[in-house]
This record gives C-alpha cells, structure tokens and sequence, in this order.
C-alpha cells in the first residue's frame, strides 16, 4: 500500500493546527504531539515563518501584558493613595467632632450609609532602629550553598574563608510582645492611638 503523501497545503494546515492546540496538550500525548510537529515542520519547509511568527507574537503580548501590568499598578497606587487621602480628610472631621460619653468618636451618618472610626491594633513603631537591642533583631544571611554547607559541617572551623551578607531586621512580633508585658525597648514604641475610617 503506497504511503500518504503528505502536501505542502496539507502541512501549513496541520502546522496551524498544531500551533494553535499546543496549550491543550496533556503529558501523555506530548510525544505523539511532538511527533506530528516534527513532521509538520519538517515538511512545511517554506512555511516555518508560522512558528517564529508565533513566538514573535507570544513575546509582544507579553511585553504588552508586561506594560499593561504596570500601568495598573500605577493606576492601583494613584487610588490607594486617593482613598488613603479622603480617608485621612474623614478621620480629621471626626476626630474633630470628639467623643461621645462612651468615650467613642462620633458616627458621621449619611441616608444610607454611617462613617466611623475603629481603633487599629496596637503596632510598633521603630523610632531608631540603631538603638535596638540584638535580642530584638533577626539576621539574613545569605552566601553561597556549597559554603552553607561546609559551615554546617565544620561551624568550629574558624579557617573557613566567611564570605557573607548580612541583614539585619527588627522583630517587631517580640518588641510588641516587649513593650505589652510592661518592659521597654530602646528604638522603639508602641502605636496604640491610631484609627482608620471604617463604613457601613
């Protein structure tokens, strides 16, 4: 029995085909896939412009999405820091209304919806981060695997040539955990006076 000839338009075709189902493709049928690429490619000779076309569009919409990430990102900022204002503008007025005898800031009630403040866990504000003590810092250290591993197999060893960064970050979990328990931490202090604008 004479074997299929495959044509030049019949190729372009499966080409095509190929291209546009690749995403579709489970792993146990990747070899049958790569097999009908193959011959696709190989046989499409004056057509393989189809595959690099292809990556040259998957690039530009990535560079588009690329782009497209950033200008959001803006646009999320501009917001944040828009909300972040009003919200700001709302807090002054009612914290310029006072308290009520609850001693609660007072309520700013609209026709169908009542603007509020809500205290914010307590939080800890580093004042001078010089000043800290070790005990309520962390370190990062980072250096290369091979030489992580000669420290963990020789840590007494002081010929190991340490070659190393390090970075150094205040604990705010154990400062705050400090300063509840009644004992201060030099550097640092605990925010417990601060709202944001709640609604509903």
């Amino acid at each position: 029995m004479a074997a299929a000839v495959v044509t030049l338009y019949d190729a372009e075709e499966s080409l095509t085909a190929l291209l546009d189902t690749q995403d579709l493709v489970t792993p146990d049928q990747e070899q049958a896939f790569l097999a009908d690429f193959e011959v696709a490619l190989t046989t499409a000779t004056d057509k393989r412009d189809r595959v690099a076309g292809r990556l040259a569009k998957l690039e530009a919409q990535q560079a588009f999405a690329t782009a497209e990430i950033k200008r959001l990102q803006e646009f999320k900022r501009v917001k944040e820091a828009e909300q972040a204002r009003l919200e700001g503008y709302v807090s002054y007025v009612i914290q310029r209304m006072g308290k009520d005898a609850k001693d609660k800031y007072r309520k700013l009630e609209g026709n169908s919806s009542t603007l509020f403040l809500r205290a914010c866990a307590a939080s800890v504000d580093v004042t001078n981060e010089g000043d800290v003590p070790l005990d309520f810092k962390r370190a990062t250290v980072t250096m290369s695997a091979a030489l992580w591993v000669d420290v963990l197999h020789a840590l007494e060893d002081t010929d190991i040539p340490l070659s190393y960064m390090t970075d150094l970050s205040v604990d705010k979990k154990a400062v705050k955990a400090t300063i509840e328990a009644g004992i201060d931490v030099a550097g640092a202090k605990l925010i417990t006076d601060k709202y944001n604008v709640g609604r509903k």
